[in-house]
């Protein structure tokens, strides 16, 4: 059945940029983010914020061998820009989309001072950074923390706009407006964009700091890995919300019993077995070491309990094929295998490029397991479309609600 424009509350452009901004963050900044972590670049410039144009405009100044780190970290940040504004494109697209223009008036208010004060936020910091340097002109000159300035008051602002934002994001969803869950998840995305951007730049700037280099400097670098994975989940969520339903898309009572459980115990275990390998990329442990390889097994038999159970159902229409999750998995093992091994065989870890690769592929199919988990999960869990008057299915796209038990 066509769909009629009056039965798309989401609009086209919203659908578009929801899969444009993932595809980005997965390609590019994923993968710059894992070969930073990799190759060890992420302290390879110790100032934070620079301009996201740095690399156009100072780029041709450095070798791309020797200087290789630190090009690849500013790789690492051009690419966050570019991932901040796909989603503030997608967010604001989503609050002007849609019918009831004043009941989105709020949230576009909202969002434009969440903007407002976070560029301003930033751009303190910016001029806060290059007049604390030792040498302005010089891209790798320390700094002087006595003559830093931290911006308290635009710090404050920013964090009110969001705590604004996410209300309003919030009382939004219990309205009667179609595009209500797109919006609220395009705006938590957003803010999430901005957080994990904020962890990993101030990781780089308490790393600076005497005293604090071997531990918040660590522990904000295993947050920014962790968020990450939370991060981009939402974002693959997004597109799956904002698509087109149809009837049949929903599980039925019985079939929902016996996968409602199984279908969140996944993702889960898939992210707190992240967790691990997080901590096992930034600060390995024997302890971490044995709850990564041990949560792995978790995972796959999760992953091949829950294959068995869609199949013997016969509902991977609905939830989606597991063969994908198979395949992730079975990809996944073996380039765990092949990392861990170039890690901490002979107790020295390889350093050589292709082991860095290896590493980074295992790392990037972790989160496409990840995101991967969150969407079955979503399509156990989410409700029948609602009937209209006189019992006929409507067809238009709405947002998923949670199940009711």
């Amino acid at each position: 059945m066509t769909l009629t424009p009056e039965h798309r509350p989401i609009a086209r452009i919203v659908r578009v940029l929801s899969g444009v901004t993932a595809v980005f963050t997965a390609a590019v900044l994923l993968v710059a983010g894992g070969l930073t972590t990799s190759f060890g670049a992420g302290m390879a410039d110790p100032v934070w914020p620079t301009e996201p144009w740095f690399l156009l405009v100072k780029g041709h100044e450095y070798d791309p061998v020797a200087d290789r780190g630190f090009l690849l970290e500013h790789t690492h940040r051009a690419a966050g820009f570019v991932t901040g504004l796909l989603a503030l494109a997608l967010t604001t697209a989503a609050w002007l989309s849609g019918p009831n223009k004043r009941s989105r008036l709020a949230g576009l208010l909202a969002l434009t001072a969440l903007l407002t004060t976070y560029g301003i936020f930033h751009w303190l910091m910016m001029a806060a950074t290059k007049a604390a340097r030792l040498n302005p002109d010089d891209a790798k000159s320390a700094i002087d923390w006595a003559k830093f300035v931290f911006p308290t008051a635009t710090a404050t602002a920013t964090v009110l706009a969001a705590g604004v934002l996410a209300v309003v994001s919030l009382a939004h969803v219990f309205t009667a407006q179609p595009g209500k869950w797109v919006r609220a998840a395009c705006s938590f995305l957003l803010m999430g964009v901005m957080i994990q951007g904020l962890v990993g730049g101030f990781r780089v700037h308490l790393n600076a700091w005497d005293g604090l280099k071997n531990t918040l400097g660590v522990e904000l670098s295993q947050l920014h890995g962790v968020f990450a994975q939370v991060v981009f989940s939402l974002m693959v969520l997004v597109p799956v919300l904002a698509a087109p339903r149809k009837p049949g898309d929903t599980l039925g009572g019985d079939d929902w019993v016996r996968l409602r459980w199984l279908g969140l115990a996944l993702p889960a275990a898939v992210f707190v077995q992240l967790v691990w390998a997080v901590w096992v990329r930034h600060a390995p442990t024997p302890l971490m070491q044995r709850l990564h390889i041990l949560t792995a097994f978790l995972v796959v038999g999760l992953i091949v309990w829950f294959a068995l159970r869609v199949n013997a159902l016969g509902v991977g229409r609905v939830v989606g094929s597991p063969a994908h999750l198979l395949g992730i998995v079975a990809i996944q093992v073996i380039l765990g295998v092949e990392a861990w091994m170039g890690k901490f065989n002979g107790g020295t870890p390889a350093t050589g490029l292709e082991p860095l690769m290896i590493r980074t592929l295992h790392q990037l199919v972790g989160t496409a397991l990840l995101a991967s988990a969150v969407v079955t999960a979503f399509r156990v869990w989410r409700s029948p479309l609602p009937a209209k008057p006189g019992g006929l299915i409507r067809t238009e796209v709405i947002e998923a609600e949670t199940v009711a038990a």
